[in-house]
């Protein structure tokens, strides 16, 4: 039986390019394929960038870009042309590791590609990360809950407050704006704000002023809110 590649899905961590696992590093180093995410044909994957930072040995490494644009249309004909070349270096009996930003269990591009490369009978496996709230946490040297105070996780903040307001701390992810909903949290809970973590333009800290805290954010930007005045 010929052998097939296995398909890596690792994880890079957020924040410092050191928050990064000895399993992720191990796995990155010991393949000859790596596979990275562009949100734009004209723009070098962020992952990649990452990845340069770190102690991987990328001089004897295959790099496949995989254009997954940030767009809510067309996305899964984007997943198949990524599969596609995936597939076609672990049918050679070659393992493959995709690399992410953050932590690829927690809103990962990893799963779109792995989904596909699974059903199409090779092996996948998840090495997990750092994700941004954590990382953001770390940088307030702050915990995110402690005893039986409750955490919520969000992918962004279209949400009311009565549905979140019994939580301890609210993490809200990606680009946050929803400035009548912090506005009655600021009632009850401190905001902490994480932009660019462990990349250019980096900023942290508490919000004091959510109309210009909160203007022209990036992508990467989220809000941690922790109970208590």
């Amino acid at each position: 039986m010929k052998k097939k590649g296995i398909f890596y899905g690792v994880s890079l961590g957020v924040g410092h390019v050191m928050n990064v696992t000895v399993l992720a590093l191990r796995v990155l180093n010991s393949v000859n394929y790596i596979a990275v995410p562009k949100s734009s044909s004209n723009k070098e994957s962020e992952a990649l960038l990452r990845m340069k930072k770190m102690p991987v040995q990328l001089n004897d490494k295959e790099i496949l870009e995989i254009l997954m644009p940030m767009q809510k249309k067309n996305l899964e004909d984007y997943w198949r042309e990524g599969a596609k070349k995936v597939i076609e270096v672990l049918s050679k009996g070659k393992d493959v590791a995709f690399a992410g930003i953050g932590d690829l269990l927690q809103y990962g591009t990893f799963h779109y590609l792995e989904r596909i490369v699974r059903e199409e009978g090779f092996q996948t496996m998840y090495i997990s990360g750092i994700t941004s709230y954590q990382a953001l946490s770390e940088n307030l040297n702050m915990p995110l809950v402690q005893g039986s105070e409750k955490l919520a996780v969000l992918p962004d903040d279209d949400v009311k407050f009565e549905d979140i307001s019994d939580f301890d701390t609210v993490v809200f992810l990606k680009k946050p704006d929803n400035m009548d909903l912090y506005k009655k949290m600021l009632k009850n809970y401190k905001l902490y704000l994480g932009v660019n973590l462990g990349n250019r333009g980096e900023n942290l800290g508490e919000i004091d002023n959510l109309e210009e805290d909160l203007k022209n954010l990036p992508y990467f930007s989220l809000i941690i809110a922790k109970k208590g005045k």
